[in-house]
């Protein structure tokens, strides 16, 4: 009923705060009320020399104030959105407390700071709010005869970024501050390192372009180079001059954005490499079925270099439709054939040595007989098909009695697998990979399911009996089980052919124990795929 009353009180003066006549309200009320410009956080966050607004929404408070730090300002409202120029706002002569209900606080150093709202009030007052989506009350205090609403916001201003990096061209450390030239040879990579700490960054870019001579403007200078990383290693392949600068960036939510970017003094000349100009890393084929070959540098244009280049597809000698420099990396060449090959197919390659060079004028050495590592699109996700986020893609499944686990105590390729482990008595050991999407089979195709196995040795149940199988959901009539022909202690594929048209939105494997459930055992899985099956015809 208070609550009710209060309410037409407030209406009471609404309707008749225009009338010429003074009105006096028939009774008095209390009530506690603040809003802030960020929000209801308890961390208001923001960047220095940036501003806050603060209001009092109370009513019939016997006094009220704010309070500052004394390397703080407050601002002379309005200010517009559009005003860059804050200190034309400052309230002269300085004061650290004032009276008026609403305040422009301008946060003049970085750091934790405090902006105090001390409110009195002639009776008790509660002040309901909300702060991540939680209800709470502050209740006032009694001090002699008033009660006291004393309120603290925490404001966190960051300060600005600092940019701060290490440059490291093979085992020297360069003076990137100066602006002496830096040598590099022309396939060689430079180490960038961001030390940034000041102004708490989230993120960097580095980008390498084209020096500019004094006085050259261009409409356009690309970035011929990047990296998000860290700790970029970043190749410098063509020749010329050229200029490395870091972007610091802040960003996230409720986190006020920033950014700055340097600029190294010292300009980086690529030179010839001393190196020979060859063959580096596997040959492979991509999914369009061209056949990528990489170099350790970057090919200067080149045509008509199909005679030089034999590509043997299952013994027999296929026709070369075309060999051209990749269009966004020209450290690689692409082989276009005039026939399709297919995923089974044994392909090589060899280069006799024509007339291709480098963009730093060395001749491609040639090569002979280099196999082809084929292109295979793995339809399961990532995460879980190499388990490598060490993450929770896979999870026991709901009626495991078992263990089930990443694990680094042994991997098929990379740093983790999935361990499942039963022992003496339990029922099982069960896990399950849910798919964020579905994955789509086409009808009339055949698609190969495989894995890797490893079995602990001094298992109990290894030798029959027990069962370990894939599942994949929602086709529970399809059952991929080893029933353990498998060696101890050593890595093995199992595969098996699938056609179906039912999506699988689910993995669920599982060891079942012997009869006797005597079965103690650990095994651990690794490098889980579906591709879609080529034959040639």
């Amino acid at each position: 009923m208070k609550n009710a009353i209060r309410i037409l009180a407030v209406l009471a003066i609404l309707f008749v705060g225009c009338d010429d006549n003074e009105y006096e309200a028939p009774f008095p009320f209390s009530d506690i009320g603040f809003y802030t410009s960020k929000g209801t956080l308890n961390d208001l966050q923001v960047n220095l020399d940036d501003y806050v607004s603060f209001t009092d929404l109370s009513q019939g408070a016997v006094s009220h104030s704010w309070r500052i730090d004394k390397t703080d300002v407050f601002l002379e409202g309005p200010i517009d959105r559009t005003d860059t120029i804050l200190d034309q706002f400052i309230i002269e002569p300085r004061s650290t407390t004032s009276f008026e209900k609403t305040v422009h606080v301008q946060f003049k150093t970085s750091g934790m700071k405090k902006v105090r709202l001390y409110n009195t009030f002639n009776e008790m007052v509660v002040f309901k709010g909300n702060r991540g989506d939680v209800d709470y009350e502050m209740p006032a205090k009694k001090e002699g005869d008033l009660y006291v609403i004393d309120t603290t916001f925490l404001v966190k201003v960051y300060p600005k970024l600092v940019p701060k990096i290490k440059v490291r061209n093979g085992d020297v450390v360069v003076n990137h501050e100066a602006t002496d030239t830096v040598y590099i040879e022309a396939g060689n990579t430079m180490e960038f390192t961001d030390l940034s700490t000041i102004g708490e960054p989230t993120g960097r870019s580095w980008n390498i372009r084209r020096a500019l001579k004094p006085g050259e403007e261009v409409a356009e200078n690309p970035v011929v180079n990047s990296s998000g990383d860290s700790l970029a290693n970043i190749a410098f392949n063509k020749l010329g001059a050229f200029r490395a600068t870091m972007n610091l960036s802040r960003s996230g939510q409720n986190i006020p954005g920033d950014s700055e970017t340097y600029v190294m003094n010292a300009p980086i000349r690529v030179i010839p490499s001393s190196q020979p100009f060859e063959l580096t890393g596997e040959i492979r084929e991509l999914e369009d079925e061209t056949i990528q070959v990489p170099y350790n540098g970057e090919f200067a244009s080149f045509g008509g270099q199909e005679e030089f280049f034999t590509v043997m597809v299952n013994g027999e000698a296929f026709e070369i439709a075309s060999v051209a420099v990749n269009a966004n990396d020209a450290t690689k060449m692409d082989i276009k054939l005039a026939a399709p090959i297919y995923r089974p197919d044994v392909i090589t390659v060899s280069y006799a040595g024509g007339s291709i060079e480098s963009s730093d004028t060395r001749e491609a050495l040639p090569f002979t007989d280099e196999p082809v590592i084929m292109s295979t699109v793995n339809l399961i996700p990532a995460a879980i098909a190499g388990l490598e986020t060490g993450a929770d893609s896979w999870v026991p499944y709901w009626s495991n009695k078992g263990t089930v686990e990443y694990s680094t105590e042994q991997a098929a390729t990379g740093e983790y697998s999935l361990k499942l482990k039963i022992e003496a008595g339990q029922d099982n050991a069960e896990a399950s990979a849910p798919f964020e999407n579905p994955i789509i089979f086409e009808e009339g195709k055949t698609y190969t399911v495989s894995y890797k196995m490893y079995i602990a040795p001094g298992g109990v149940g290894t030798d029959g009996g027990t069962h370990t199988g894939l599942f994949l959901l929602q086709n529970w009539g399809f059952q991929f089980w080893n029933n353990f022909a498998h060696p101890v202690g050593e890595w093995k594929t199992h595969t098996v052919d699938y056609t179906s048209t039912t999506p699988l939105s689910q993995f669920y494997l599982r060891i079942i124990p012997n009869a006797e459930k005597t079965t103690d055992m650990t095994v651990y899985y690794d490098d889980f795929s579906i591709i879609e099956k080529e034959e040639r015809p």
